[in-house]
Order: C-alpha cells, then sequence, then structure tokens
C-alpha cells in the first residue's frame, strides 16, 4: 500500500509560512509529513509562569501555504497582500492582472447597457 501526499502538503517545505483556519493562527512549518505538518508555537504555561515551546500538528484540511502565492502558488516575485490582517502573498503577475480587473470593474459602473450604445 502506498501512502499518498493530500494535494495541500504537495507544495509545503520546511521553513515556510503557513495558515490554520481551525486555531486562526499561523506559524513555521518544522517538519513535513503526508497529511499534516509540524509547526512549534509558543505558550504561555500558568503553572510554571512560562513560556515554552509547544509542538503542534495541523492537519492539510485546516492550513494555507502563505510562502507561496495565493492565486498561482509561485515563489517568485511576491508581494503582500494586507487587506485581510492576514499575510497572504501575491506574485507579481497575479496582482497586475487583478489591478486590471479591479479597474474594469471600478469604471464599468460609468460605462452605458450594451444595448443602448
Amino acid at each position: 500500500m502506498k501512502i499518498q501526499v493530500h494535494p495541500r502538503i504537495k507544495d509545503i517545505q520546511v521553513g515556510d509560512e503557513i495558515l490554520c483556519y481551525r486555531s486562526h493562527l499561523f506559524a513555521r512549518v518544522e517538519e513535513v509529513f503526508p497529511a499534516a505538518v509540524c509547526v512549534r508555537l509558543v505558550v504561555f504555561s500558568a503553572q510554571r509562569m512560562r513560556l515554552q515551546i509547544a509542538p503542534q500538528l495541523w492537519r492539510a484540511e485546516d492550513i494555507e501555504n502563505l510562502s507561496v502565492c495565493r492565486y498561482c502558488g509561485g515563489r517568485q516575485g511576491l508581494l503582500m497582500e494586507n487587506a485581510s490582517g492576514v499575510p497572504f502573498r501575491v506574485c507579481e503577475i497575479c496582482r497586475s492582472v487583478a489591478d486590471i480587473s479591479l479597474t474594469d470593474s471600478v469604471f464599468s459602473d460609468h460605462l452605458p447597457p450594451l444595448d443602448e450604445a
């Protein structure tokens, strides 16, 4: 029986930043498994009154890779997309396409309908 890698895991590398939708946290990948990733989080231990590093496994279904372009998955020429508060990244090509389509949608309200032209 062959172990299959989950589709969301195939492009994740050690050191990538990922977002976990379940916990609303993002962290750096320490280890990659076929259906999960291992991250280290700093947690507060109330008993010891200290911060501790705690490893956690995050399932592939719950994560998104923040170290690649959000739209095409590329790793070259990435820019931060700060509109949502989550550090998503977008490559220069996808950003230019999004800017063009946003401009078209803004000016489309000022054009006459096709039937009247």
